[in-house]
């Protein structure tokens, strides 16, 4: 007989999912990376109004 785990019974309930950690991990990066560029982005447009405006 094989000893091969199927994929839908690799993780029990109880077990972390090393895939769940990963993509939270992702997408905390991306919504920084979107904060950032936003706040930037903002503040950038801001000293160029006051600059030019």
């Amino acid at each position: 007989m094989s000893d091969r785990i199927p994929p839908e019974l690799e993780y029990a309930d109880t077990d972390a999912d090393p895939r769940v950690e990963r993509r939270r991990r992702r997408i905390r990066g991306v919504a920084w990376v979107v904060v950032v560029a936003l706040i930037v982005g903002g503040g950038g447009s801001t000293i160029l109004l006051m600059l030019f405006g």
